[in-house]
């Protein structure tokens, strides 16, 4: 099979992973064998997420099938599904593959969950302290959307300064057109915060995005 990553990237990958990764994190990723419509998608998850893990000790991918008791544990119902680390207590989740303009963000989260840090404005991270209810973050993208990448960091930032409060699920439009649907999806990025309580388009400025978050 022809690797996705090619041995450029791969170096560049490698040497970051060492750089700034600082703890091992777990990649679990949920598919459907029995799912043909997918296939594809489930497929270059499950390969992306094993060849992220062989550039680095910090990275361990466990894998499950739809029907897995995991399913239920982690609730995931739908497939492909990736959770970063959620055994530490964050609530991150890719709805569909982390696919095109989405493998930089993916990278991203995954090397500021390894130390545990957002990167927020102070000012922000302090407002999240203030948090008192849990809260669901929805961004949905397509993989050719440049901006979508953008947003959907900020929401896992988010989540990990949040931890255990806010859920950030970035959410492929092209494979979950029924979610798509629901909340009119017609222009990427969407994030659509708990349920539709509050809708917006485009990358959000981080200080109106914590609002949005703390008022839902």
């Amino acid at each position: 099979m022809e690797r996705l990553i090619d041995d450029e990237s791969a170096n560049e990958l490698r040497k970051r992973f060492e750089e700034e990764m600082k703890r091992k994190i777990d990649l679990v990723v949920f598919i459907d064998p029995n799912d043909s419509e997918h296939k594809e998608f489930e497929d270059f998850t499950v390969q992306i997420s094993k060849e992220l893990a062989e550039l680095t000790d910090k990275i361990n991918v466990r894998i499950y099938n739809k029907g897995d008791p995991e399913c239920e544990k982690y609730r995931v119902s739908r497939f492909p599904t990736v959770l970063i680390d959620p055994d530490s207590g964050y609530r991150i989740r890719y709805t569909g593959a982390p696919a095109g303009q989405e493998g930089w963000g993916f990278v991203e989260t995954i090397v500021l969950v390894s130390r545990d840090e957002s990167m927020l404005l102070p000012i922000n991270e302090e407002k999240l302290r203030g948090l008192d209810k849990e809260v669901n973050v929805q961004v949905y993208v397509t993989p050719s959307c440049p901006y979508c990448p953008m947003a959907v960091v900020l929401a896992n930032k988010v989540a990990i300064a949040a931890k255990g409060k806010v859920e950030a699920e970035c959410v492929e439009a092209y494979e979950n057109p029924d979610l798509a649907n629901l909340y009119n999806v017609s222009a990427v990025p969407q994030q659509v915060i708990n349920n539709g309580a509050v809708i917006s388009i485009g990358v959000q400025p981080e200080d109106k995005f914590i609002d949005d978050i703390l008022k839902a």
